[in-house]
């Protein structure tokens, strides 16, 4: 598949910011670049960003915008907007459907955008009326949404207009970042226990990613000890539980780790664990993460909720359990632990499964939604012509983008 000329990212957080969007963001902007195409990003301004900017010599342009976030919305999308119109550009792609709601209606151009899960309201939530037609509203401005993963699909589908094309692409990970001879020492030296099976957790420390449910079947084992990195709004309760059940001689916070630290850290652990689960309606759109651990050899523990199930797949590269139900996040440990045949397996499986997941092999499918909205515009116009419903005209293709949103 030939692979755009011309992309435009619309981001309302971008790196240094940290989280699944963030780094989903940064990997379609540098590979999309490998893959020949010239990037621009539009993202929000915030303190020492530029400095971030100028240190990182990136193969692609970052344009950031500051100001109160209404004002802030409707410059990059006046900014975007603009591009696209001086310049030969194939495809538009937003982190997400508020990244698209202040675009003009019509532009010459293709424009996806990402859906992740959460940010679509279930049905019986406060303003859900209100939110539905201001979400629809927005996708009425777009050819495709990708979807990452099946679940996340069928969340978003009561939002998507007949106009908006929906497909699903499970999110890419990076190859693992080279560690260093100091990060793996590092890595090392956080495990308090030698002779003690190494559970790790490796996420944002919020509820719906059932940290507390590891730490308490960790905590009911003397064979097993537990690395805790990330930091989030659950940390402080996090820490609480961990003293309460007097168990910090083996069950270790470790703080925020990036890039080669925390290939150091996967590759010294035994077993992954985020037993995610449904919290107030908000749980895994994906998880990266459990990739992420595969990539090491690592089985994991997860949730059923969400699109987790997508990227755990139970019995082959991992258990994915009740995850609302402390005594299935214990018994999923300890038949881990206990059988080291079946977590070297599931290690294995993990690990070909993740090789299958890495950005070079998934950027063509992405890139090729831009590919696809202009493909489907020239067959309309094909079979226009052919009913002799259109004149023959050079702008044609780009008309019937832009009336398509119209109807």
């Amino acid at each position: 598949m030939v692979s755009p000329k011309n992309i435009v990212i619309s981001a309302q957080a971008f790196p240094p910011r940290t989280g699944g969007k963030q780094s989903l963001m940064e990997g379609l902007a540098a590979h999309a670049s490998a893959a020949g195409a010239q990037v621009n990003v539009y993202t929000d301004l915030k303190k020492g960003d530029d400095a971030y900017d100028s240190a990182q010599n990136k193969p692609y342009q970052i344009k950031r915008f500051g100001g109160i976030k209404p004002l802030r919305q409707r410059r990059v999308a006046r900014a975007v907007a603009s591009y696209a119109g001086q310049n030969e550009t194939a495809s538009i792609f937003c982190d997400s459907w508020r990244s698209a709601e202040h675009l003009p209606k019509a532009l010459d151009c293709a424009v996806i955008v990402y859906a992740h899960g959460n940010e679509y309201p279930r049905g019986g939530e406060a303003d859900y009326e209100a939110k539905r037609a201001r979400i629809s509203k927005a996708l009425s401005k777009v050819d495709a949404l990708i979807a990452v993963s099946h679940n996340t699909k069928d969340r978003a589908a009561p939002f998507i207009p007949q106009s908006c094309r929906a497909e699903v692409i499970h999110n890419p990970i990076p190859p693992a970042a080279q560690a260093s001879v100091q990060e793996k020492a590092y890595a090392q030296a956080l495990w308090p226990r030698p002779d003690k099976t190494r559970c790790l957790v490796l996420c944002r420390l919020v509820p719906l990613k059932g940290v507390d449910r590891a730490i308490e079947a960790v905590a009911a084992r003397e064979d097993c000890q537990l690395v805790i990195a990330g930091e989030g709004e659950d940390t402080v309760r996090l820490r609480a539980l961990v003293v309460s059940l007097g168990v910090q001689d083996r069950i270790i916070f470790a703080g925020r780790v990036e890039g080669g630290g925390k290939s150091a850290l996967f590759a010294s652990a035994d077993i992954f664990m985020q037993p995610g689960r449904n919290v107030g309606g908000h749980y895994e759109g994906y998880g990266l993460t459990y990739l992420e651990a595969g990539l090491h050899g690592l089985p994991s523990i997860s949730g059923d909720q969400g699109g987790a199930p997508e990227a755990v797949l139970d019995g082959q590269t991992g258990l994915v359990i009740d995850a609302s139900s402390q005594e299935a996040v214990s018994r999923a440990l300890g038949r881990l632990v206990e059988d080291a045949p079946l977590r070297q397996k599931l290690g294995e499986a993990a690990k070909r499964h993740a090789l299958t997941q890495l950005w070079p092999k998934k950027i063509d499918s992405i890139l090729g939604q831009g590919r696809l909205s202009q493909e489907a515009a020239a067959a309309s116009l094909a079979l226009a012509r052919a009913g002799n419903y259109v004149e023959d005209d050079s702008a044609a293709v780009s008309t019937l983008i832009k009336d398509k949103r119209h109807d």
